[in-house]
């Protein structure tokens, strides 16, 4: 089973990333509001997510912040910056800090699923058709 954090307060956008993930890439998601939370989770033994989603624009631990402690803890994990900004610092500084992917995440929903199904095309496919071969 694929894993997936999305660390976002914004519960109508986690919604729609969960709804299209669970039932889309039968993805186990796992939803947390702040950046300290995503830094309580990603610190457990148990918990090995397969991609982690991330609003800049959190409560807690700043986006910039969390993303370079993710990359200092789990340097392999991919992590997709996901945020409303389109200011090219942000975008830049993202990819500076270690993010894998920025995506624009739009303000309607229908455009949002789109986002989050084409995301989960080039980060979450690719999990589950090598694990289909690997079951032959």
């Amino acid at each position: 089973m694929i894993e997936i954090l999305v660390v976002d307060d914004d519960r109508q956008h986690t919604r729609v990333a969960e709804e299209c993930l669970t039932q889309n890439y039968n993805a186990t998601v796992t939803v947390v509001e702040d950046g300290d939370d995503a830094l309580r989770i990603l610190s457990r033994e148990d918990y090995h997510p397969h991609l982690v989603l991330l609003e800049l624009g959190n409560h807690g631990a700043p986006g910039q912040y969390l993303l370079r402690k993710i990359r200092r803890r789990k340097p392999k994990l991919p992590v997709v910056v996901w945020s409303a900004s389109r200011n090219t610092e942000d975008v830049l500084q993202s990819y500076a800090e270690g993010a894998n992917m920025y995506a624009e995440k739009p303000a309607d929903l229908e455009q949002l699923r789109t986002t989050v199904h084409n995301i989960a095309q080039l980060w979450i496919k690719p999990f589950t058709s090598v694990k289909a071969a690997g079951a032959r």
